[in-house]
């Protein structure tokens, strides 16, 4: 352990007229975190931050990500018995403002509580109290924001290698049992690959803390990976955007013959490129540190289950073997998102079409034999992609108020309700405009007439990128397919909306 003088060169959030603290710094050697060099280190911050912030009182508390909270120092704290608040996972401002209050009350006319943020989380808590009135302002809180910023990477790694005290139930066990929970929340949540990865990812994270999750699928020639945990639905392999070369980034090779992956900072192997895969996010979300686990799928090319930080050398083996238990849990569900749907749609020839009228018809003669409606939607996403292409497809079926829409996602069975006033497929609705095209969300959008007996009750809507542009043939080709399936939605409209049968005497009172 030394400690060291520390100032990081640029990204400074202090005006160019105020001066830098020094900010000591404290090296862990082999993964160890010494709780005396910590309290040490703490003194050195206090008498260096004097200097900029004069207190009396300088409280520091770690957030480990095991749980619970420890308090740096001073020890003469813990014998006040202070309610420290829990990040989940960050501070609240009232939390902070209470913490204040508690401080001032004990005499501390001055005082503020800012968090030590690392990454998505907070990972310590700073108080600073002097026993002068109005001691601090603007300047003081924002040197202390400095220092915060600074010291929060470090903070960030001690509270990742943190062992907590020996107890009857090892936080291992503890979160192998929270991984159970997550899976089957996602099970219930997740029905595309998009849904059930971030809900994997949001209940992984107090259980293993990081910025990033991906799920990826080696293609059957090996040249390519599929981001499947970003798949919102619909054919796979069919959005450019969703592809990594194996030139740019190759996972399998990485892995080699392992079926797990620990990598302490991707800056040291030139392997990983900056930004692989957090390219759209903003500078200094380069992912530094990876778990990983290889899914092994029967007779189909493997998958890559990856966990990364921003932060270095912050994952160890036992997160690894955590990973690995996470995929084998996960495996069945992945399987199913990469099973090739033809087996399980009633489609009476299985034979590929290469004509329009050919692949309608197939549809038609499928529908006219189903009665689930989750496999009728789930039926025309997928056969549908054959006729025009399209990144995803939803169901907007009226209800008895004109503007008031149920919109359906394939094979789901509960619908999102919206209102279609004031949108572009409000006049498709009326019957004022064939079809209506626009944007939102940074996509492309189709809107295409769902029509029965001369009535519109509804609309097909077709999403896809932005460089995609809508022709008459495709317009054309979602017309044909909104004629063909929009007698089985009307039916399956009208069962919703249908009355209970009336039975005579139902609920009815004999007199006494």
């Amino acid at each position: 352990m030394t400690l060291a003088a520390y100032v990081e060169p640029g990204d400074d959030p202090l005006p160019s007229t105020g001066s830098e603290p020094l900010v000591p710094i404290l090296r862990v050697d082999e993964g160890k975190v010494d709780a005396v060099a910590l309290a040490t280190w703490r003194e050195a911050l206090s008498n260096t931050l004097a200097v900029e912030v004069p207190h009396d009182l300088m409280g520091l508390w770690l957030y480990p990500t095991q749980g619970g909270v420890v308090l740096v120092g001073p020890a003469a704290l813990a014998e006040d018995d202070l309610v420290i608040p829990i990040p989940s996972p960050y501070l609240k401002p009232e939390q902070l403002s209470v913490l204040e209050e508690i401080i001032v009350d004990a005499g501390y006319p001055s005082a503020i509580c800012l968090p030590i943020r690392f990454g998505k989380r907070d990972v310590g808590l700073l108080l600073v109290a002097d026993l002068q009135s109005e001691r601090y302002g603007p300047v003081e809180r924002v040197v202390l924001q400095c220092v915060a910023q600074r010291v929060g990477p470090m903070l960030g790694r001690i509270a990742r290698q943190w062992t907590p005290e020996a107890g009857p139930i090892s936080r291992q066990q503890e979160r192998i049992a929270g991984l159970l929970e997550t899976v089957a929340r996602a099970n219930r949540e997740g029905s595309t690959p998009q849904r059930f990865i971030a809900a994997i990812g949001s209940g992984l994270a107090p259980l293993l803390p990081h910025e990033h999750m991906e799920l990826l699928v080696q293609d059957e020639s090996g040249r390519q990976y599929f981001r499947l945990g970003e798949h919102s639905g619909g054919p796979l392999w069919a959005d450019p955007s969703l592809m990594i070369s194996r030139d740019h980034l190759d996972v399998g090779d990485i892995f080699g013959a392992r079926s797990r992956l620990l990598v302490p900072d991707t800056y040291e192997d030139d392997r990983w490129p900056r930004g692989f895969l957090v390219a759209t996010e903003p500078p200094g979300a380069d992912i530094r540190a990876i778990a990983g686990a290889r899914l092994n799928l029967r007779s189909k090319s493997p998958a890559y289950l990856l966990v990364g930080s921003i932060g270095p050398d912050l994952y160890g083996a036992e997160d690894v073997e955590l990973l690995i238990l996470l995929g084998g849990l996960i495996l069945p569900q992945i399987a199913e998102f990469l099973r090739v749907t033809a087996p399980l749609m009633l489609v009476p020839n299985p034979s590929p079409a290469t004509g329009l009228a050919e692949l309608l018809l197939r549809i038609a003669g499928a529908l006219a034999t189903m009665t689930d409606a989750a496999a009728a939607t789930r039926l025309i996403a997928t056969e549908g992609a054959n006729i025009l292409p399209f990144e995803g497809i939803e169901f907007a079926l009226k209800l008895t108020d004109s503007d008031r829409l149920v919109v359906l996602q394939p094979g789901e069975r509960r619908a999102a309700l919206m209102s279609a006033a004031e949108t572009p497929m409000a006049q498709v609705l009326s019957g004022g405009l064939p079809y209506a095209a626009g944007e939102s969300g940074g996509q492309s959008r189709l809107f295409i007439p769902l029509r029965v007996a001369g009535r519109v009750h509804g609309a097909l809507v077709f999403t896809a990128a932005l460089t995609c542009g809508w022709n008459a043939s495709h317009v054309d080709g979602a017309q044909r397919l909104a004629d063909i399936v929009a007698a089985h939605l009307d039916l399956l409209r009208r069962s919703a909306f249908r009355t209970p049968p009336y039975v005579p005497g139902w609920k009815r009172t004999e007199p006494a």
